[in-house]
């Protein structure tokens, strides 16, 4: 009598990859990443840089202060959205489909899948995330130079700069887990986008320091790492930015470990 072999972890992830590259969907949100990656990039330090002389003294100092957040911060904020739906939908749609079925069949112990997915997806907004930073860097040094410096070889920079690949990677795998968990295409965008978007803002107006420190401690506020750590309206630093997104991350990943370990297919 014959058993069948599992697949070894890299077996699942030279699938994983084929499955990630085939699908037309990939595509249109890593295109629309780059695109809203790039161009809000360009566009913020442009419009900043171009009302120059109407700014008060505050912005104008805010300006110089942390020209590096002012070059990166947009275009990870706005690439975060297309990062967030293909996460949810990496692995939401395969429930929708009915296609763990046959990931199932393939591969019985469903966790490897899981980290397999969450590893080829975290390589790729990495990479990408990595290759947005550096022409966004040197467009936004060249649009801001009238009125500030950007100190491009500096190790903060260069921080930056992994930065928006780990804030893309990060975020993508949190959406990917929480698509594990909520296992309905639409319902998991949604509740990335919410907890991305909607309770940041929603929090920022409790009153007092609280909203503030609550709101930044959620997982968006992980773009502090993208910047120069000298904003004032930032509660924490840019190592602590990355900490509260990574644990965000990785407490999404656990719950949906434990659910695809308990729950039927």
């Amino acid at each position: 009598m014959s058993m069948t072999t599992a697949p070894r972890f890299p077996d699942l992830l030279v699938g994983e990859r084929t499955k990630f590259t085939s699908l037309r969907s990939t595509w249109w949100c890593l295109g629309v990443l780059t695109v809203l990656g790039v161009g809000f990039n360009a566009l913020v330090p442009a419009l900043m840089s171009g009302s120059w002389n109407t700014m008060d003294p505050a912005t104008r100092a805010r300006f110089r202060g942390d020209t590096l957040g002012l070059v990166l911060q947009p275009g990870a904020e706005w690439a975060q959205i297309a990062a967030c739906v293909l996460g949810a939908l990496l692995f939401a749609s395969e429930f929708s489909t009915g296609m763990i079925r046959s990931t199932v069949l393939a591969s019985p112990r469903r966790t490897p899948v899981l980290a397999a997915k969450a590893a080829v997806f975290a390589a790729v907004l990495f990479a990408l995330g990595v290759l947005i930073a550096v022409p966004s860097l040197l467009l936004g040094s060249a649009l801001v130079s009238a009125h500030a410096t950007l100190a491009l070889g500096s190790p903060t920079t260069l921080r930056a700069v992994l930065g928006f690949g780990l804030y893309l990677a990060l975020t993508g795998v949190l959406a990917l887990s929480l698509g594990a968990l909520v296992r309905h295409t639409a319902a998991a965008v949604a509740t990335v986008l919410a907890i991305q978007f909607v309770l940041p803002a929603a929090l920022a107006f409790l009153p007092g320091s609280a909203g503030s420190h609550i709101a930044q401690a959620l997982p968006s506020a992980g773009d502090v790492m993208l910047g120069s750590g000298h904003d004032a309206s930032s509660v924490y630093s840019p190592l602590q930015g990355l900490l509260i997104l990574a644990a965000w991350t990785a407490v999404a990943y656990a719950a949906a470990h434990v659910s695809l370990t308990k729950r039927n297919v």
